[in-house]
């Protein structure tokens, strides 16, 4: 194991090492800048209601920080923190009030965490599958708690759902196909191999 001495996993939270635990932390804090900026630059064009163009960053760093930290749980823990920061200082994220935004976030994280473990050995399907089942998985569970809170379900709404879901597909592919370009940069690089995890999963 690189990056630290293996007794000393078992004292981080979900084992990860110092590093690690830092350098996910850089990650999420970046991510979630960016979300503040770029909403609040796009929001006046609304062309957030019919492509998620401001996604394909966040999903690029969520990918290079699974690669990276290659475990299971990475991923999870990565969102449980996005979405925790998002309760307080993101109050319109997902359109859903207070705690309901933590499942889809979180259930987004554990299906692209599972894919990228499972997949381990394909190494850019794992990137492909894994971005766009979790962004698929985690656009349905939204849109159904918004219905469930009472957004009508009309005919606009469908719409509007199908057209995002649609562009929501070259939206995450993108963020994989700049994940893995990232990844082919960093992987040889000293802070790389320092940060590398053995997996056990």
């Amino acid at each position: 194991m690189l990056g630290g001495r293996p007794s000393e996993a078992k004292w981080m939270p979900f084992g990860f090492l110092p590093l690690q635990t830092a350098f996910l932390a850089s990650m999420v804090a970046v991510d979630f800048a960016f979300g503040l900026v770029v909403k609040n630059v796009l929001a006046p064009t609304h062309i957030l209601s019919v492509v998620r163009i401001d996604m394909v960053i966040p999903v690029m760093l969520m990918l290079t920080a699974r690669k990276v930290v290659d475990r299971f749980g990475t991923l999870i823990l990565y969102q449980a923190v996005w979405g925790t920061f998002a309760l307080f200082a993101m109050p319109a994220a997902l359109g859903l009030p207070g705690i309901l935004k933590l499942p889809p976030v979180l259930l987004q994280g554990l299906v692209m965490d599972s894919l990228m473990s499972i997949l381990k050995r394909r190494h850019r399907a794992r990137f492909i599958l894994a971005a766009l089942s979790g962004g698929v998985i985690g656009s349905l569970c939204s849109f159904s708690l918004k219905v469930a809170l009472g957004m009508p379900w009309t005919d606009l709404i469908r719409w509007l759902f199908g057209v995002q879901l649609f562009t929501g597909m070259f939206v995450w592919a993108a963020g994989a196909a700049l994940a893995l370009m990232v990844w082919e940069r960093i992987k040889d690089t000293q802070m790389v191999k320092r940060l590398t995890y053995v997996p056990s999963d």
